[in-house]
């Protein structure tokens, strides 16, 4: 069995209005998704991050973690929008093709901007 692990602010245009964002958070997952093929190994990713803050946001992008099933980390990488900077309220979308080593027990997903998650 495979589970999915990842931390998703809900950003929408009302709930920049309504919702509370915490002064240290810059970067929402706004979208997610991603297809998985066993025999080849390979995941197809897609995501959207949002700048939530009143500052520019640098280099935004998503980190990806691969976990087994003991919770033991066994790849990880970084990948960033096209977009080197975006202004508050602005998104950044990832889109990314990449080959895996096994299948992962979880699939962990931050937000990652400049040189440090969120």
């Amino acid at each position: 069995m495979v589970s999915l692990v990842f931390f998703l602010v809900p950003v929408s245009s009302p709930c920049l209005a309504d919702c509370a964002v915490d002064p240290g958070v810059s970067l929402a997952i706004t979208k997610l998704g991603w297809t998985l093929d066993p025999k080849t190994g390979s995941i197809q990713l897609e995501a959207e991050v949002q700048n939530v803050s009143d500052w520019d946001v640098v280099d935004p992008g998503i980190a990806v973690s691969l976990l087994d099933s003991s919770g033991r980390e066994f790849d990880s990488w970084v990948f960033r929008s096209s977009l080197k900077r975006i202004r508050p309220k602005e998104k950044g979308r990832i889109s990314r093709t990449f080959k895996i080593q096994s299948i992962p027990g979880t699939i962990k997903v931050l937000p990652f901007q400049a040189s440090a998650g969120t």
